[in-house]
């Protein structure tokens, strides 16, 4: 089973903090929890930043009908889980929670020519939207935890049950990591 989602956000580019460089992270956090989370850039080829600006305050991550966005955090959840019979009840044996996080954050080639002044404030503008997104980074990965807990901790009376089970955990983790990015973003 499978969950996607995308989370957009639209900041007030005043906020501030520093670079971080694209990357690839992969960690397994406790057994059973795999998470790969990547970093890329995509550039903003205006060369003054009062036009980068403009440019971020106008730009769609998602496409031309996506919602207004400056950074974007995409991800994929995927859990899987094996029982087995025992004694007149069935329960979890295994399970896995695979996590694929790619955070999209503007990148300035501009940035090396501008004045110091604008390259502070660029700096703070990246940090700004960084730190958005690693919220939302972050609370995917609370939300796939939880969920492997929820797995593990399921029993029933037979296998087709706990089946029905474990899907309804995941579905009631998906649709609360839903509302957990919606709070993030304000809009929940």
């Amino acid at each position: 089973m499978r969950r996607y989602g995308a989370v957009t956000v639209l900041l007030g580019l005043l906020t501030a903090a520093p670079a971080a460089g694209q990357g690839r992270a992969q960690r397994e956090i406790r057994p059973g929890l795999q998470i790969t989370a990547l970093e890329e850039r995509y550039p903003v080829a205006e060369e003054r930043l009062a036009d980068v600006i403009d440019a971020l305050n106008h730009m769609r991550l998602e496409g031309e009908r996506g919602p207004l966005s400056q950074g974007l955090t995409v991800y994929e959840v995927v859990p899987r889980w094996r029982y087995q019979p025992a004694s007149g009840s069935c329960s979890v044996i295994t399970a896995e929670v695979r996590v694929e996080i790619t955070v999209k954050l503007p990148m300035w080639p501009g940035f090396a020519k501008a004045s110091g002044d604008d390259r502070f404030r660029w700096r703070a503008i990246l940090e700004g939207i960084r730190e958005h997104e690693y919220e939302h980074r972050d609370v995917t990965i609370l939300s796939a935890e939880e969920l492997l807990d929820d797995l593990f901790g399921l029993r029933a009376r037979t296998c087709g049950a706990l089946n029905r089970a474990a899907e309804g955990a995941t579905a009631l983790a998906d649709e609360a990591l839903r509302s957990r990015h919606a709070e993030i973003d304000g809009s929940g």
